[in-house]
């Protein structure tokens, strides 16, 4: 008798009840460790990194529990290890989003205003209409990392002061479009907007017929300094990265473009460029490559590529791959 109490002591150690009665181990509760991503110039997230790297179930059980809360997030909390059937709105500061599944079919996956210190992070967000993902305004130190965007129209939508962007390593692609779409990734100025946004590390793949603008729009009313690094750009708009307010900065380096970019005639639309850099703001662009390791070219046919600034190709980092 003593033995079998010692058996299921030790079976009860390892499995416990969850609130639906189902049996959940250990290893469904513990944390994973993530494998260490491999950083600095040109290195960027790949698709086959979901799962394994970036997205849900990588830190911890992919989730199958439905969030219960209040999509509308109006104190400091941590929402993780969740699937959230809604449109969320953070109104709050210090907010953390964590291995969630965020599936919204109405405007904007994730609406943030007005607070600061929000963190996406091992996460999916996806929706199947022609809509933004993230919608930004008056939000400062937002963080996307290591989290796959599927679908939508745009990608980020901001106005006001949104200081302290942070986009990294991210895998965001498969644009839901229509006849009728205009498809930015960022699309900054529209609304009269100030800050500062890091986006690094990140694979851009609109993967959808539709018409588009450029993976990052920075006109009129933007006064934004960008740094733009490591990045890898499937061929999305026309300019690829629209840099034109009067006091926009943008600093592009180390990027991969899509081997396609060699053809720089986009079908129906005109010449392809790897940035269209204007306005009053400084600029640079250092040591981008395409696929295959050769450097983006500046020139071609007559057509600067890199519309507005030189392409600085010596001293560059070593090509990894």
């Amino acid at each position: 008798m003593r033995r079998l109490m010692t058996v299921l002591l030790a079976i009860g150690a390892c499995f416990s009840l969850a609130a639906d009665n189902t049996l959940k181990t250990d290893a469904d509760t513990m944390s994973m460790v993530p494998p260490e991503l491999i950083v600095g110039p040109y290195r960027h997230v790949r698709p086959q990194d979901v799962g394994v790297s970036i997205g849900p179930g990588v830190i911890a059980a992919f989730p199958t529990a439905t969030y219960r809360g209040s999509m509308k997030v109006r104190s400091p909390t941590t929402i993780e290890n969740v699937v959230i059937e809604g449109c969320l709105r953070i109104e709050s500061d210090n907010v953390i989003l964590r291995n969630v599944v965020i599936r919204c079919d109405s405007f904007y996956p994730v609406k943030a205003s007005d607070h600061s210190n929000a963190r996406i992070e091992y996460s999916l967000v996806e929706c199947s209409t022609p809509t933004k993902v993230f919608r930004l305004s008056n939000y400062r130190n937002f963080v996307v990392h290591r989290t796959e965007t599927r679908g939508c129209e745009d990608l980020f939508f901001l106005g006001g002061n949104n200081d302290g962007l942070e986009v990294t390593y991210n895998y965001m692609h498969s644009l839901t479009l229509t006849p009728k779409s205009h498809a930015d990734g960022f699309q900054f100025g529209k609304v009269p907007m100030s800050g500062s946004a890091i986006i690094r590390g990140n694979y851009f793949w609109a993967n959808a017929e539709g018409p588009k603008t450029d993976i990052i729009f920075a006109e009129g009313a933007s006064q934004v300094q960008f740094l733009i690094e490591d990045n890898f750009f499937h061929v999305w708009g026309l300019r690829t990265i629209r840099c034109g307010g009067e006091g926009v900065s943008c600093t592009i380096r180390n990027n991969v473009y899509e081997q396609a970019f060699e053809n720089m005639n986009l079908l129906r639309y005109g010449k392809l460029l790897f940035s269209y850099l204007r306005g009053g703001g400084a600029h640079a662009a250092s040591c981008n490559r395409l696929e295959d390791g050769s450097f983006a070219r500046e020139y071609q046919s007559g057509t600067d590529r890199f519309y507005g600034v030189r392409h600085q190709v010596s001293d560059c980092p070593e090509w990894p791959y």
